[in-house]
Formats: structure tokens, sequence, C-alpha cells
């Protein structure tokens, strides 16, 4: 494949990852309207944003991770943006808290088929010491995303608060909540189209066209249990803070500051979409110049110092009692985090043999987010009710989650560069 070809994959591929999480962050926003429409608790809250999205995201990804291995790529990643799409839409028609789970989960489901075929499509696009640069770029979807959903969806409900609702063709007046779901539904058709303009990459030489067994895939991660433990275990500890952050900051903002939502959005928004987006590149540059001085555990060495820079600005920024100290402390964690996730993913990436990649990266995202998204977004209302007083401030709870995890994750990946360096070697060599 031309390396033309790979960049308009990849910058396709890049704007459907941008989409996935507008609507599936949106929900972050819009957390006192739900509540008071449906009477809900923080609690219940943080499941719709992290265990209604994950358990299907997590779980339906590994069969479609094997299909992925398989199959056409491109009608996988067509069929999932037309379908969480339309799940997104429905979750502005919810009448119930059971309602809205269920329409999330259609969101996760959805969305299961994004990251595995895109991730398989990539590396077999890209040179290997190219791809942690690639990945990178394909991973500012989440901080272009994310920032996305902060500026636009924050500027919609405070527009909308203001006037009391919003009129929609054929749906007639729509709560503010309601209508941001509504609209955020409606730009699947034209990226699916999109996806369907993409040039696929042919499966790499060593690439086995008959079915595997998932069992084939443990087997390889068993064997190496050392360097994917490491590599598991320090992103997912990331992404419980990561998930805890992006679900929970606007909210703390809101409440502590007495900031709008839009008021809230705007400057957590700036800072995501333009710092967040210059780390996620720093990160994939770091790891490939690393990797073509021949530096082979370049990817996890990489994370395991985000890991290490992270932990004063995770632990400070939410105790600060100063809006403005908060936020240059939020823009420096924001920058350093994400830099840890592309690179995550190449490391899981080259970790594989060719023809199981996509069941890897299910796997892997089965992990991060079945665990990190799940516990990131509902820990932060958990600790501060059993350790502080569950006044609703968030703040200290934030405080601990961050410092807790930064520092287990460093360790973690510290305790399998050797491991790492060897499994890269021996996927190399075959």
């Amino acid at each position: 494949m031309s390396l033309r070809n790979a960049n308009i994959a990849l910058g396709i591929f890049l704007v459907a990852y941008i989409l996935s999480f507008v609507d599936r962050q949106i929900l972050s926003l819009m957390v006192e309207p739900i509540k008071q429409d449906l009477g809900l608790s923080d609690l219940q809250v943080g499941l719709l944003q992290g265990l209604a999205f994950a358990a299907l995201y997590a779980v339906v990804g590994i069969p479609i991770g094997m299909m992925a291995d398989r199959i056409s790529r491109r009608r996988i990643i067509t069929v999932g943006i037309l379908f969480w799409s339309a799940c997104t839409a429905l979750c502005g028609f919810a009448g119930s808290y059971a309602h809205l789970f269920v329409a999330r989960m259609g969101v996760g489901l959805g969305e299961a088929s994004l990251s595995p075929s895109a991730h398989s499509w990539l590396s077999d696009a890209y040179p290997p010491a190219r791809l942690s640069r690639a990945m990178a770029i394909y991973n500012l979807g989440i901080t272009i995303g994310g920032g996305l959903a902060l500026l636009v969806g924050g500027a919609v409900v405070d527009m909308v608060a203001a006037r009391g609702a919003i009129a929609l063709p054929l749906v007639g007046q729509v709560p503010t909540w309601r209508a941001a779901f509504l609209l955020v539904g409606l730009p699947g058709l034209f990226v699916a189209a999109l996806v369907l303009l993409a040039r696929e990459p042919a499966r790499r030489a060593g690439h086995q066209a008959t079915p595997l067994p998932l069992g084939a895939a443990l087997a390889h991660l068993r064997s190496h249990w050392r360097a994917f433990g490491a590599i598991y275990a320090h992103s997912t500890l990331m992404a419980i803070m990561g998930y805890g952050l992006t679900a929970w900051y606007p909210t703390l903002l809101i409440r502590t500051f007495g900031q709008s939502p839009g008021q809230a959005s705007f400057p957590l928004g700036l800072i995501y979409l333009v710092l967040g987006s210059l780390g996620s590149l720093a990160g994939g540059i770091a790891a490939e110049r690393l990797s073509l001085r021949g530096v082979r555990d370049a990817n996890l060495r990489v994370v395991m110092v985000i890991s290490l820079i992270c932990v004063l600005p995770a632990t400070l920024a939410p105790l600060m009692s100063s809006m403005t100290l908060l936020l240059l402390l939020f823009a420096l964690l924001t920058f350093c985090f994400n830099g840890y996730f592309g690179c995550s993913l190449a490391a899981i990436q080259l970790s594989m043999p060719l023809h199981m990649r996509a069941t890897g990266a299910a796997l892997f995202l089965l992990a991060n987010s079945l665990i990190g998204l799940s516990v990131g977004t509902a820990i932060v209302p958990l600790i501060d009710s059993a350790f502080f007083g569950g006044t609703g401030q968030i703040g200290p709870a934030l405080a601990l989650i961050g410092l807790v995890a930064t520092m287990l994750a460093a360790i973690a990946a510290r305790s399998g560069l050797r491991a790492y360096a060897v499994t890269i070697s021996a996927i190399s060599f075959h």
C-alpha cells in the first residue's frame, strides 16, 4: 500500500475517532440536567458514563477483532459508525435511567468496531518503525473529540439553557440535553461514507487466512506475560485516572467555582484540544525516534517517563482553590498524560504476531475500557463518599486517584521493560 493511501485512511480514521469521542463524552457536560430530569445520583451518572458504555464496547471488541483479522475491515467500521450514531440519537429520547443505560450500551457496541479494525489496518499500512507516530495521530481523536465535545457541547448546553429548549424538525421542542444527543448523532452518516472511500491494504506476508481460535491469542499473551502484564497494568491504571478526569473535571469546575456548563467546558476543551493533541503527538514522536535508534523497549520506556511526570499535576490540580492555578496544572497534566496511549497501542501491535493483531488490540481495549472506563468514571463519587464525606466537591477524590494511579503505572511499566524488549525481538525475528 502506498504511503499516500495509508495517510488518507489514517485521516479518515482520525475523523471517525473524533466523532466517537464526541458521542461518548457529550454526556459529561449534562450531568446536572440529566440528574434533575431523571432523578439520578452521581453514582448512577458515573455508571452511565462508564459501565453502560464499556460493557459491550469492551467485550464485543474481541469477536469484532477476530473478524477484522479475517474479513473486510472497511465494512466492519462502516456498519459500526452507523450503529453508534443511531444509538447516540436514541439517547435523546430516553425516558428513564434504564432506557438511557441501554442506549449508551448501544453506543459502546457500535464504537467497538472502530479501533481493533483501524489498528490492524494501520499496522498493515505503515512500516513498524513508523507505527508509533501513526498510532499517535490516530489517537488525536481522543483529544480532538474530547475537546470538541467540551467546546461545542458546552456552548450548545448554555445556548439552549438560555432559551429553555430547542426546536428540531419532526421532533419539536426538545430540552437541552436531549437536543445535544440528537444533534451529535447526525454526522455519522457523512463519516461512514468517508470510510467507504478508503482503500484497504493487503495483509502483510505471514498473515494466516484460516480462522484462529481466541485461545491462540491468549496463549501468546501467557507466554509473554511479563511484557503484556506491564503494558496492560500501566495502561489500565492511567485509563482509570484519565477517564475520571474527562468525566468529572467539568463538574468540578461547575460545583467548585460556580461556572455554567459553557464556562467550565471552554477552557477545559481548549486545553484538551490543543495541549492534549500536542502531547499525543509528542509521545508518538519520542517513541519513534528511540525506535529508529534501535531502542527495543522505546514505547514502554516512554510511557514510564510520562507516568512519573504526571504524578504532581494529577495530584495537585483538583485541590487548587484558584481556578487559574487549577487550569495551569490541568494543562500540564493534559499535555503529558495524552502521550501514553498511542505508545501503548503501538507496543501491543508490535508484540503480537501478524495474524492476530486486531484480536490483540481488542483484548487490550477490553482491559483498558472495561476496567479503566468503568472504574474511572464510577470511582470518583465512590471515593468521595468513602473518604471525604460525600460532599460532592470531588476534588480530593480526583487528587487521590491521580496520585495512586500514576505512581503504580510507572512501577508497572518499569517492571516490564526487559521482557517487552525480548518479546519485540522474538516477533521481529519470526
